[in-house]
This record gives structure tokens, sequence and C-alpha cells, in this order.
């Protein structure tokens, strides 16, 4: 049995401390998968509640499978995000990687070399968003959020190789169009 799977049993049985450390542990990465699809705090905070409240209300029922919690919850999360956008009659804007993931530029920066920087950040984003939309999924969950292959294969509900197949298109697609923008040689 593993650390997760013990700290589950223990929070199926009404220990709050497994609980609460279920909850630190896994907060951070679902409030940034929600972010990243609904691009507004306020909503993805409450949108990352209603992932918790689920998963809790659903604990005693939890079952331990080959995917780990945080895919499960990975999964409940992306279920809430198609139904807020589902309520809104509206599809969910385009999110520019280029802010998802901008480093703190340093303060020596000259002005025209941190617009070349920023604006090639966009063009990356821009292709990235050209992907087909499983690519486009794929690379998101791995290289944007950080999730691993079996996360990102449980949450697309692909298996490990089809999701490894899908990110190597996915990448050779992104260099035949850095190639053709000129972003790479």
């Amino acid at each position: 049995m593993t650390d997760e799977q013990a700290l589950i049993a223990k929070a199926q049985a009404g220990d709050r401390e497994s609980l609460n450390t279920l909850i630190l542990a896994y907060w951070q990465p679902v409030y940034r998968l929600v972010y990243h699809k609904v691009g507004h705090a306020d909503d993805a905070q409450e949108i990352t509640q209603e992932t918790f409240l689920k998963a809790l209300r659903a604990l005693p029922r939890y079952r331990q499978t080959n995917a780990n919690f945080k895919t499960y919850l990975g999964r409940i999360a992306l279920n809430l995000i198609t139904d807020f956008w589902r309520k809104k009659g509206r599809t969910p804007p385009l999110i520019d990687i280029a802010e998802y993931e901008q480093p703190l530029l340093d303060d020596g920066a000259k002005p025209e070399e941190a617009a070349i920087y920023s604006e090639r950040q966009q063009e990356v984003a821009r292709l990235v968003h050209k992907l087909p939309p499983e690519q486009r999924q794929a690379v998101e969950l791995r290289i944007v959020i950080g999730l691993s292959v079996r996360e990102a294969a449980a949450i697309m509900g692909k298996t490990e190789a089809a999701l490894k197949m899908l990110q190597q298109r996915a990448l050779k697609n992104l260099r035949k169009m850095f190639v053709e923008q000129g972003i790479l040689d």
C-alpha cells in the first residue's frame, strides 16, 4: 500500500488529518488545471472547491484503481469545467500559454529584448492553439500543467501509449509550424 492509499483509507475512516493532507497535497495542481481552462481566478477557485467537495462526498465510495488520486480529482475538475462552460452557453476562451508560464523577466533586460521575447511567447501560444484538439490537450496536460504520462492519459481516457503518440505528433506538428514561422531553423 502506498502512502497515498494509506491516507485515503484513513480519510475514508474519518481521520481529519489525513483528509487535510490530501487536500493540501492536491489543491494547487487541481487549481492550476482549472485556472488554465477557465482563465479567471474566482471561477477557478470556485470550481476547484467544488471539485474537492464532490470528491470528499464520494470518498466513502472511492475505490483504488491504477490511476492516482490526483488523476481522479482531475477527472472531476474537467467534468465541472465542462458544466461551467455549458451553463455559460459559450465556449472557453483561448488562453495565452505564454501568460500561464511566463517567467519573471530580468530587471536588467533591455526593453526591445523583452518585447521580442513576449512576441515569441505569444506566437508559440498561437501555434499551440492551432493543433488538433486532442494534441493540444496532450501538450497542455503534459507540458503546461506538468502531469505525468499516466495522469494525463487517465484524464483524457487514453492509454499511456496513445497519449505518448499524441504528444509526439503534437510536438512534431509544432516543430513544423515553428520552422514555417521562422521560430526555429
